[in-house]
């Protein structure tokens, strides 16, 4: 009788227990509360000041219905939901689960997680996980960036987050557009997945199938893209970019492409420093320049584009062991310089040239080029020319400086200039040797027809002497410092070996992210049920090349 007694009391204890821990029901409190029916259906009404309290999550809104055999409620007008201690969230209506503890949010929603908030107007929160989903477009603001897509996914306890469709983000120094976009603000890395565009405030573009954005030190790498600024286009496997210090790497497969000139370097490594608008590629690089009816390949261990706002100052520089092939003219040096406003290329270091029968030397060369045409050639000090004849004999001009004059790709005319020397044997037909003539004069004027001298013109106190096949030497049959150097000559399979020794394949990179842009879309209107928690393994450091500006 005495348990009788108490029983009651137990009872209501019991239903208390069971509501706070076994069904954990929300709380609630409001101006006006009211109890309707629609027949099974059972559910409060709840109007003015109405609060709902849910473990540690807190509901505010005008009015609401809250259905409790369901253990959900809805909720209309300046609904606000605080969850925790950093996520806050208002919307116009709000659907709650109880039991999942899942809220469904829609119309002018605005999620607020840290420094960051999210305008959306469909936006489900499951505030076990926390995890938010938005759909039918977002847009993210934080103290520096706007970032907006169609569809998103925010992880909060481990402060990550997925954008995915038309994902647009606009930042104080670049604007970035992809597919698809993952942030972690633990570690500060940013990957995107598909075609990838970067307009940087300085107009440098960045176009790239996915890539990794360590923005804690201003650092990304890219799978495959290529870099476009005022003046070229750098392409690369893989891309390497330094924001903080302007400094950029392509790795594998480079192309480095004149937007202005028909001019395309191609190698195995490239950099591009932009704070001093140089772009530097290595790793057996080619230089293909196309000219009229002809191509000019250069190849160097290193070839460096310089970019200026001065026009005379724009050149591509090659240096060590530079090879030049031409179908009517070959060459190498130790280093050169392409002036592209001139069309001027100057050649350093031991150059020489060949040109059909003549080989031509001197401390430096310049060579100019008129619509893509070699017009005329400059021999700088200790200049040389010698040709072959018929029987294996070699005509020598020497001087000062030279100058020779092309027509249709071959020397027409040479003018000598100062300390004049020559030695030019006299034929009958192409087999009989009459003599040789030698002669010392200030100035020279040699005409050529079909690449062999046809006149010579002597100036300023000629001395000639004539002297016949029977008093002939070796010692005569020179001038000082001659070299025959045919076996250097290259060939056009020495100037782009690599093709094959490298396996280089030349493409363009552009026409592949346009490809694959048709096919990386994502059109589903839910969220893809691969996008859950992410691979931690994947925000990981990687090691990324250093290259100092000390190397230009």
């Amino acid at each position: 009788m005495r348990f009788l007694k108490f029983l009651p009391l137990l009872l209501i204890v019991f239903a208390l227990q069971w509501e706070a821990y076994g069904q954990k029901r929300p709380r609630y409190k409001a101006d006006v509360v009211e109890y309707h029916g629609r027949g099974k259906v059972k559910f409060r009404k709840l109007i003015g000041n109405v609060v709902f309290t849910h473990e540690s999550t807190v509901i505010h809104c005008d009015s609401s219905y809250q259905y409790t055999k369901d253990n959900r409620l809805e909720a209309f007008g300046h609904v606000h939901i605080k969850d925790g201690d950093s996520v806050t969230i208002t919307s116009k209506k709000l659907v709650y689960e109880g039991a999942t503890r899942q809220a469904k949010l829609r119309e002018n929603v605005v999620y607020k997680n840290g420094g960051r908030t999210l305008y959306t107007d469909i936006l489900d929160y499951d505030l076990i996980e926390k995890i938010a989903d938005f759909r039918d477009h977002g847009k993210l603001i934080d103290a520096e960036n706007t970032l907006t897509s169609d569809n998103g996914r925010f992880f909060s306890q481990i402060n990550y987050a997925v954008f995915y469709k038309e994902v647009k983000l606009v930042s104080p120094t670049y604007d970035l557009e992809a597919d698809t976009l993952e942030y972690s603000t633990t570690t500060k890395i940013a990957i995107t997945k598909g075609p990838t565009k970067i307009i940087t405030d300085d107009n440098t573009t960045v176009h790239a199938l996915g890539g990794e954005f360590k923005t804690a030190v201003d650092v990304t790498i890219f799978d495959e893209g290529v870099i476009e600024t005022k003046e070229y286009i750098l392409e690369g496997d893989e891309l390497f970019l330094d924001d903080a210090t302007k400094f950029y790497t392509a790795i594998g497969n480079v192309k480095l492409t004149s937007k202005n000139e028909d001019v395309v370097i191609i190698g195995k490594k490239g950099i591009y420093d932009q704070s001093a608008g140089r772009s530097k590629i290595f790793g057996n690089p080619v230089m293909k320049k196309l000219m009229e009816l002809d191509t000019f390949f250069l190849a160097a261990d290193t070839l460096v584009a310089i970019e200026s706002e001065i026009e005379a100052d724009k050149r591509i520089l090659a240096y060590y062991d530079v090879k030049l092939f031409k179908s009517n003219l070959q060459g190498k040096c130790d280093s050169m310089s392409y002036f592209m406003s001139d069309s001027m290329i100057v050649m350093y270091d031991d150059p020489i040239l060949w040109n059909h029968k003549s080989q031509i030397e001197a401390d430096s060369i310049d060579l100019y080029l008129v619509n893509d045409i070699i017009d005329k050639m400059k021999m700088r000090k200790s200049s040389f020319l010698a040709s072959e004849d018929t029987l294996g004999q070699f005509n020598q001009v020497k001087g000062r400086n030279m100058t020779a004059y092309f027509d249709q790709g071959a020397i027409s005319a040479m003018d000598i200039n100062g300390n004049g020397e020559s030695l030019y044997y006299l034929l009958e037909g192409d087999s009989i040797m009459l003599g040789m003539n030698k002669i010392l004069c200030g100035d020279m004027r040699i005409i050529f027809k079909n690449g062999d001298p046809l006149t010579i013109s002597f100036y300023n106190q000629p001395e000639a002497e004539l002297i016949p096949p029977h008093e002939l030497s070796k010692d005569k049959m020179n001038l000082e410092g001659f070299v025959w150097r045919k076996a250097e000559k290259p060939t056009l399979e020495d100037v782009v070996s690599y093709y094959r020794k490298e396996g280089y394949v030349e493409k363009d990179v552009m026409e592949k992210i346009k490809e694959v842009q048709k096919q990386y879309k994502v059109d589903e209107k839910v969220i893809p049920a691969e996008i859950k928690m992410p691979d931690k393994e994947k925000f990981k450091n990687r090691n990324i090349p250093r290259l100092k500006n000390t190397e230009f």
